[in-house]
């Protein structure tokens, strides 16, 4: 039975009220004039009947544009990041398999792979600086087996990447034991870029979207890089669930990532902003904490001592209508999650109202 997504529940009962929105992680969202101005005349001739079923030949071309490996045959589209990671692992995981995920974490992972009848080990994240701890993770394979690793890299809401280094073991944990690879990549291209594990590792499979690191949460495409078999029998298993996304979503997909350069030098430089500013408030409110991520657009912020980050977030929101999701609805309680790609005018004003705010005021 799939639990109550806590991160989701508690957005889509506060979001919409906000005054000032902290904790979205998609970089400030495109404008449609803006993607006009890109491409003028993107919209004429289009006929909005279903469209290529599996995505257009230019959107695929787009997409494989950010890997190093594969053809057209190596992606199929879904809706979104998430639904595209709900394909996999509605395709991969069969009961009693076992599952790896590291916390703090997005809870699709652990929730979703566990209502699939998965026996899912969640391990621990270093709080220090959010890293994994691989000798964790290959005890835990070799006392558990391991069927399936979930990453999510930059990680949601810690940042977490890893290096070539880092990454080229747990390619050889998972290849001890005939295991996949499922990462959820929406992030990259914020900062230090990482490679793709499909790039590296033949049972190695990469979702994304354009909702993060593209900035355009409204065009709700999503894809699955993998292996052609992997592919053709992920296409099977759409049919019943999604069909398409249609010609609309896949035309302006393709012209987001035509332009996909432009897109992430402009939001690099939004996180880069609002990152400094981060810096300098962190250093005049030192009862707060934070681990700088190297990656993505996503932060998880140190609550002082003894402060309870439900409540708090409550609290917030009910009294200045700032908006944040508490870290506890990913494994991380006594943090709020903050995101880093917040329009800087916003963010600047996020953190001046939190400065000036007393807990149980």
């Amino acid at each position: 039975m799939l639990s109550e997504f806590a991160a989701e529940q508690w957005m889509t009962r506060y979001e919409t009220l906000a005054k000032v929105n902290m904790t979205e992680t998609s970089c400030d969202a495109l404008r449609l004039e803006e993607l006009e101005a890109l491409e003028p005349g993107l919209f004429s001739e289009l006929v909005l009947d279903y469209g290529p079923i599996t995505g257009s030949e230019e959107l695929k071309r787009q997409i494989l544009a950010m890997y190093e490996t594969g053809g057209p045959e190596n992606i199929t589209t879904a809706a979104g990041c998430v639904n595209a990671s709900q394909h996999v692992m509605d395709e991969l995981i069969e009961p009693e398999d076992s599952v790896m995920v590291f916390t703090p974490g997005y809870q699709q992972f652990a929730g979703y792979a566990a209502s699939l009848g998965a026996q899912v080990t969640e391990l621990p994240l270093d709080p220090a600086n959010w890293q994994a701890d691989l000798d964790a993770l290959e005890e835990a394979a070799e006392h558990r087996g391991l069927d399936l690793l979930i990453l999510n890299l930059p990680g949601n809401p810690t940042g977490t990447i890893l290096t070539e280094e880092q990454l080229q073991r747990v390619i050889r944990i998972a290849e001890t034991h005939d295991a996949w690879i499922l990462c959820d990549e929406v992030y990259r291209g914020i900062g230090t870029v990482m490679p793709s594990v499909s790039d590296r590792y033949e049972k190695g499979i990469a979702t994304g979207s354009l909702s993060k690191a593209l900035a355009c949460p409204g065009i709700r495409i999503g894809w699955v890089k993998g292996p052609g078999a992997l592919i053709d029998r992920l296409n099977i298993r759409r049919d019943y669930t999604f069909i398409g996304a249609g010609p609309l979503n896949d035309r302006m997909a393709a012209a987001v990532l035509r332009h996909r350069e432009a897109v992430l030098a402009r939001n690099n430089a939004i996180v880069k902003q609002n990152t400094a500013a981060l810096r300098a408030w962190l250093q005049d409110n030192p009862s707060y904490s934070c681990v700088i991520p190297e990656a993505g657009s996503v932060a998880l912020l140190r609550l002082p001592e003894g402060v309870d980050d439900e409540d708090f977030a409550l609290q917030l929101m009910e009294e200045a209508g700032l908006f944040f999701v508490p870290g506890r609805f990913f494994g991380a309680p006594g943090t709020l999650r903050l995101g880093l790609g917040r329009p800087p005018e916003v963010f600047m004003k996020g953190l001046t109202l939190l400065a000036g705010f007393a807990w149980g005021s």
